[in-house]
C-alpha cells in the first residue's frame, strides 16, 4: 500500500530541514509519536538506527528504522519494520516562490495475516494521519520561524 501527501510551508527548505533532520522536534510535530531516539547517537547519518514509539488507538508500536537517504536540504528516507508490518517513508523537499513544498511518500507492507487483512481498511487512518504529521510540521516550522524573525 502506498500513501503520498502534500504540503506547502512558509519557510525554506533549510529552515524545514533543520526540523526534520533533528530528531529531538519530531515529538512535538507528529502527534501520534511517543518517542523518537536516534541508537547511534547524533547527527543522522545514513544506516542510523531510530527507535521508533507510535500510539495507534490505545496501543503502543515500537519500530527500529534505519535513515537510508540522508540528502541535506532535499531528502531523508527512513525504513523501519514491527512484527506486523515493515515500511520504506522519504520526506522531499523542494523550494517554492517563498517556501517549501513537502512531499511525504511511504509504502506499508504487511507482514503478519491480520495487517495484511486490515491493511485496505486502514489506508484512510494512514492517509489522515501522514496528513496530521505534515499539518504538525507546518505549525512547527513556521512557528518557529516567526519566533526566529521576532515577530
Amino acid at each position: 500500500m502506498r500513501i503520498t501527501e502534500h504540503i506547502d510551508i512558509n519557510a525554506s527548505p533549510d529552515d524545514v530541514w533543520a526540523v526534520i533532520s533533528d530528531p529531538s522536534t519530531h515529538t512535538a510535530w507528529r502527534p501520534a509519536l511517543v518517542e523518537f531516539r536516534p541508537l547511534d547517537g547524533e547527527p543522522l547519518a545514513v544506516g542510523s538506527r531510530i527507535r521508533e514509539v507510535l500510539r495507534f488507538g490505545r496501543r503502543e508500536i515500537e519500530l527500529e528504522d534505519v535513515v537510508t537517504v540522508l540528502e541535506p536540504p532535499r531528502r531523508l528516507g527512513i525504513n523501519g519494520s514491527w512484527k506486523a508490518a515493515s515500511f520504506e517513508a522519504e520526506l522531499v523537499l523542494a523550494p517554492t516562490e517563498g517556501g517549501t513544498h513537502v512531499t511525504f511518500d511511504w509504502t506499508f507492507e504487511p507482514k503478519s495475516v491480520l495487517a495484511r487483512v486490515g491493511a485496505p481498511f486502514l489506508k484512510g487512518s494512514m492517509a489522515r494521519s501522514t496528513e496530521d504529521e505534515l499539518d504538525g510540521l507546518k505549525t512547527y516550522v513556521e512557528n518557529k520561524s516567526r519566533v526566529a524573525a521576532g515577530a
